[in-house]
């Protein structure tokens, strides 16, 4: 049974996604969240990712006082994430994932909206990190997007699936940004960047 319930969340995902990357369609990412974890964030990949995600914070922000998660769903990443941080906070375009994550995550304070909002929706904060793990591909304006949360973080850390990052590539390439060890689990990598204000 969870073989068909998984496959049946990649369908609708599949379904709801081929045509929202680099789109700026954010109802579909919002009509996605029509079933819980669509995109099987509780599975043995996906939580490979998580622990190296955190890996990622702790070696380039030791001791962090305070996270932003771009996209942070129905909050299971976030949950991982409050390991490496003492105060994290997420921001997510579905207000139905937002729902569930307040329930999961009562301490945490979440925000509905975009990441070009960010420093609207979260006035006059400073975060030591930002964190943008597999989201930025479903920004129409990538760069707007990397330059407002620039302007709220010190550093910012950027995973991409492998196969959908070629076309980011370049905004990674200025001053600040750095290439970082791929994250691989299973048969899944994922290419990584953080950036550090000067």
């Amino acid at each position: 049974m969870t073989s068909l319930r998984a496959k049946l969340r990649a369908l609708w995902a599949r379904w709801w996604l081929r045509r929202s990357r680099f789109s700026g369609r954010y109802g579909d990412l919002d009509r996605l969240y029509m079933i819980e974890d669509p995109w099987n964030l509780a599975s043995s990949k996906e939580q490979a990712r998580f622990d190296a995600s955190n890996r990622l914070v702790r070696a380039l922000a030791p001791g962090c006082r305070s996270l932003l998660e771009l996209g942070s769903g129905e909050g299971l990443q976030t949950e991982h994430l409050m390991r490496v941080s003492a105060e994290v906070a997420g921001l997510e375009i579905s207000s139905a994932a937002v729902r569930r994550a307040e329930a999961r995550l009562p301490q945490v304070t979440f925000r509905v909206g975009r990441a070009e909002d960010a420093s609207a929706l979260f006035p006059g904060r400073r975060f030591d990190v930002v964190t943008a793990f597999e989201v930025l591909y479903y920004i129409e304006d990538v760069a707007g997007a990397l330059t407002a949360l620039q302007s709220i973080a010190d550093t910012l850390i950027v995973t991409s699936y492998a196969a959908r990052a070629e076309r980011m590539r370049g905004l990674f390439a200025g001053p600040g940004w750095q290439r970082l060890d791929d994250i691989e689990a299973e048969d899944t990598r994922w290419e990584a960047y953080a950036w550090r204000r000067g």
